[in-house]
């Protein structure tokens, strides 16, 4: 005990005590050897075991255990031969047997596994009250007496075999998760994750090696930093739309709890997980260009758009497909590969979409039937095109914060696409700035991007398109806000069409923009805020060329209408504002029957009030415009009968004020 302790000092005082007991004992010399050992000091173990070997009932491990000795000293000749006497009189333990293998010059793969055996036979003693007690005096003696001291001592001795294993052959051998646990439990937390590192990149689909990988790197310190976090994210976004991973979840609850769980739960299981891993992970970028929580959402994204085209392959001819993000398929060194699997899931799209025709049936176009990828701009950068292309790339968090209703947040993401070298050897920031022609890491950061042609320029046009929808959405926001920001809408929207013209989707843009207005406008008009529906739609007026006015006007038409009505019904009111909004009104749609006879009205009204100011001559002029508005609204309103109401009202009044004297003519 006091050996195993590790106070050899006390434990040779007491082997020295149990010799002089019993001089002719095997045991205590035995163990003095094992002490020896322990020490270092290879000749007194040499000695006491030979010793032992020479009484008269030897004990049973002192051809082992100076096996060990010899082997320790170099001398293999003698280590080997120890061995072989030792196999003839009892079969050899695992460990016994690896280290035969190797003195032996057995091939590495052999030594290993027999390296894995003995490992695992240590960790199905764990718990035994004589633990390590066969060895001995063996290294697993070394350590606490307490079943929990044993109990790490046995985790360490199998980490120690299993990274000796790895080191021998390269090989993640059979067994991966338990393997990686032993090391984790050993205290080989890094050798673990490089073991579970390699067991990925050789069986990519095998979710349990990721979900071992997974856990150990969200558990892990910090010590990596930003390279830690971001295999952390790869790992879990590949295990959330794993099919296997979930069937093996439900199988795995079942069991446990007698109760079976149903596929419709996994959507919450999923969506819970998530959360449980963002927690987890810090909130600054933890070394990452991009903070791991907003990380994991990306890369999750992107798996749940691959997952919707039924996965990657995860081998180059096919093979179980892979459910993963930008960062698994750079970290499996693939990224060629997606972008072909990208580029052909394109193509797939462009293809039906042109079959589909612009009205969304059947196309007659000649050559409908088979498109090849568009040529221009505006192609390239309609997200509806290429899912995949954008999730798998640097503009995945762009995509994403317009998806979470964070247009500067998404602007922000574009501005700058370079990669860290890039960035430093041309310096400066760059509105949608991507890598150079000859970056080695374009690829990697854009791995949907890397099997098209013109990738670069492909980058920096969808970049561009990505723009135009968040300004767009920016120039929304502030037209909505409380209160609105009608300068900084226009601002964005005309940024927004600089990149609509840009793109070749100028008129697409000005559509947009118009709709926009339209419904912010229609949502105040109903609430009956007059005011902001009239600012709303002359913002975006302001910035629409005239092929696209038409509609702004119709309703501005309408809504000035309104407000001047409402006005004018007021009392207290004074009837210029109206009259200008009237005025407007019919000036934008002179079809607009209620806005020309309350035109005329208000022009009567402004009438007598100048009169019963005192200024005749104003009177009249009111009364001549009143006049000659309800006869040009009178050709378009032939006969209606409040127009000629108003209009013969208007002339007895201008026939009533021009036989009065007027003050200034006296």
């Amino acid at each position: 005990m006091r050996l195993a302790r590790g106070d050899v000092d006390a434990a040779v005082a007491e082997f020295e005590r149990a010799r002089r007991l019993r001089p002719a004992a095997a045991g205590p010399l035995h163990w003095l050897g094992c002490a020896a050992a322990q020490r270092g000091d290879l000749a007194a173990a040499r000695s006491h075991l030979t010793a032992a070997l020479a009484c008269r009932v030897p004990h049973r491990r002192s051809l082992v255990q100076r096996a060990y000795v010899h082997a320790r000293a170099g001398d293999r000749e003698a280590a080997l031969a120890d061995l072989r006497a030792a196999s003839r009189i009892a079969p050899l333990d695992d460990e016994a047997r690896w280290v035969l293998a190797a003195l032996s010059g057995r091939p590495a793969r052999e030594v290993a596994l027999r390296l894995r055996k003995a490992a695992v036979t240590g960790l199905m003693g764990v718990g035994r009250e004589q633990r390590g007690g066969g060895t001995g005096g063996g290294p697993g003696l070394c350590g606490d007496d307490r079943p929990e001291g044993r109990e790490n001592d046995a985790w360490a001795r199998a980490a120690a075999l299993i990274d000796a294993a790895r080191r021998l052959d390269g090989e993640p051998g059979p067994f991966v998760p338990l393997a990686a646990v032993a090391l984790i439990r050993g205290g080989r937390r890094a050798a673990a994750v490089e073991l579970l590192g390699d067991a990925v990149r050789h069986d990519p689909a095998d979710h349990r090696i990721t979900h071992t990988l997974a856990l150990a790197l969200l558990n892990s310190p910090d010590s990596d930093g930003g390279s830690r976090w971001e295999r952390c994210v790869a790992a879990w976004a590949a295990l959330l739309h794993d099919a296997g991973f979930w069937e093996r979840v439900r199988a795995n609850a079942t069991r446990r709890y007698g109760v079976a769980v149903e596929a419709s739960l996994v959507p919450a299981l999923r969506a819970g997980l998530r959360e449980a891993v963002e927690r987890r992970m810090p909130d600054d970028d933890a070394g990452t260009r991009v903070a791991p929580g907003p990380l994991l959402r990306r890369e999750a994204d992107a798996a749940q758009l691959l997952a919707a085209v039924g996965g990657f392959p995860s081998a180059g001819g096919g093979g179980v497909p892979l459910f993963c993000g930008p960062l698994r398929i750079a970290e499996l060194g693939r990224s060629a590969e997606f972008g072909a699997f990208a580029a052909a899931q394109e193509a797939r799209a462009l293809q039906l979409q042109g079959a589909a025709g612009p009205g969304g049936g059947p196309s007659d176009a000649p050559g409908a039937d088979a498109p090849a990828a568009s040529s221009t701009a505006s192609a390239y950068a309609s997200p509806t095109y290429a899912p995949l292309t954008y999730a798998f790339s640097e503009l995945g968090f762009a995509q994403m914060l317009l998806g979470m209703d964070k247009p500067g947040d998404a602007l922000a993401a574009l501005s700058e696409l370079r990669c860290s070298d890039c960035r430093a050897a041309r310096g400066g920031p760059g509105a949608a700035a991507v890598c150079e022609p000859q970056c080695a890491r374009f690829d990697e950061l854009n791995p949907g991007y890397a099997g098209l042609p013109d990738k670069h320029r492909r980058l920096s046009l969808d970049a561009r398109g990505l723009a135009l929808e968040a300004r767009l959405s920016m120039g929304r926001a502030e037209l909505i806000a409380r209160p609105p920001h009608f300068a900084a809408a226009a601002a964005y929207w005309r940024r927004a069409l600089v990149h609509g013209r840009e793109l070749e989707r100028y008129r697409e843009t000005q559509t947009t923009i118009v709709d926009m207005a339209l419904g912010a406008a229609r949502a105040a008009h109903r609430a009956g805020r007059l005011s902001l529906a009239v600012s709303t739609l002359e913002t975006a007026r302001s910035v629409i060329g005239a092929n696209e006015r038409a509609r702004l006007e119709g309703q501005l038409a309408r809504v000035l209408a309104d407000r001047g009505i409402s006005v004018a019904n007021d009392q207290e009111a004074l009837l210029d504002e109206p009259a200008a909004d009237l005025r407007r009104s019919v000036a934008f749609n002179p079809h607009l029957l209620r806005a020309q006879v309350s035109l005329g009205v208000v022009l009567r009204g402004l009438a007598a009030a100048r009169w019963r100011s005192g200024s005749l001559s104003g009177a009249r002029d009111m009364l001549r415009e009143a006049i000659d508005q309800l006869t040009a609204a009178l050709v378009l309103f032939p006969d209606d009968p409040d127009l000629v109401e108003q209009r013969e009202a208007a002339v007895a009044d201008l026939d009533h004020v021009m036989w009065q004297p007027d003050e200034s003519e006296q």
